[in-house]
């Protein structure tokens, strides 16, 4: 630099050179990072059940933008899966989104709508298994569609894109939910058929199971989201006194958007592992949890006792659920 401090010519031309090559290359790096993320989900074809409204279509909007082929949307609203129809044709093109109207509990429906999303899209490459309602006082049907249906729907998916029956394999997102329990007391069999769909998972996922098919498996756990099924979940309680506690239970929650699941899951597909269970809670970046095998969780206290080699053998012709409680053996009162 000349002494008065000013800038010669070459050296403005060489700083701008290098400017504009930081920035080229901050581009391109930006580029490939989205052509990275777009890769996992783009040209492929995609079904989505529970497609027609809040985190279904969520997920819907993210796979069109992140370049999906075809997204084929299951779902009982006929109104709102027209109206998806016509608006994605307006903005990607006529027959990015096809809609078919299933009713996930009734099996031969969703049979039915898998022939069809098969045949109109030419393959399957990933299944958003999505449906689910909270319906506590009617419990069967809460049942039907969050357990029955996801099951059918994750059973008929490897059925029709497991590589042993010539599928091309692809990937199962199960939707479950991250629940606290002190929270949410008043909906138990809307817990437990979430808590059923992350066991379904992990089955579905056991590599013996991922090797056979060429399907890999995740389960994906939002928190409280806003959505219809949230909104008026209070409704659909056995009791006064229970949607009063429910209410007054969801006010100390932050609650975040279907758009943030959905984003959400456009990061976990690019890292994501068969088997893994992601959470996505109070609008945060996703994170994996570990499901830790029963023993490693095994409580000791005072009437926990061990199996000893003895109370194995004991006596050959005593049953061993009699050994085990035995009071001399065990020195309990009682066994319960």
């Amino acid at each position: 630099m000349p002494p008065n401090g000013s800038m010669d010519t070459s050296t403005k031309k060489a700083m701008t050179r290098n400017l504009r090559n930081s920035r080229e290359h901050k581009l391109l790096v930006d580029k490939e990072k989205e052509s990275e993320k777009n890769g996992i989900i783009s040209g492929k074809n995609i079904f989505i059940t529970g497609g027609a409204a809040g985190l279904g279509y969520a997920f819907c909007n993210h796979f069109l933008q992140f370049g999906a082929n075809k997204i084929c949307i299951i779902d009982v609203d006929e109104v709102a899966g027209g109206r998806i129809v016509v608006s994605t044709e307006k903005s990607h093109g006529a027959g990015k989104v096809i809609f078919i109207r299933a009713d996930v509990s009734r099996y031969s429906e969703i049979v039915a709508a898998f022939e069809e999303a098969m045949s109109r899209m030419g393959g399957v490459d990933i299944v958003v298994n999505n449906a689910g309602i909270i319906d506590e006082r009617r419990w069967e049907r809460e049942i039907a569609v969050n357990m029955g249906g996801m099951i059918s729907v994750a059973m008929l998916t490897i059925e029709y894109m497991g590589k042993h029956r010539d599928g091309r394999g692809g990937i199962l997102i199960n939707i479950a939910e991250h629940m606290d329990i002190k929270f949410t007391a008043q909906l138990p069999v809307y817990n437990a058929t979430k808590q059923a769909i992350i066991g379904l998972s992990q089955s579905l996922a056991a590599s013996c199971n991922t090797k056979r098919t060429g399907v890999r498996v995740i389960t994906l756990c939002p928190g409280l989201t806003e959505t219809a099924l949230t909104i008026d979940s209070p409704n659909k309680l056995l009791s006064r006194v229970m949607k009063a506690d429910f209410v007054k239970n969801l006010e100390q929650l932050t609650i975040q958007t279907p758009y943030v699941v959905a984003q959400g899951l456009m990061s976990i597909l690019r890292t994501c592992e068969s088997g893994s269970v992601w959470v996505i809670e109070n609008g945060h970046s996703p994170f994996e949890v570990y499901l830790p095998n029963f023993r490693s969780l095994r409580r000791l206290y005072k009437n926990n006792f061990t199996i000893t080699d003895d109370m194995k053998c004991g006596n050959k012709n005593q049953p061993i659920t009699d050994a085990v409680c035995d009071s001399n053996l065990t020195d309990l009162t009682s066994c319960v």
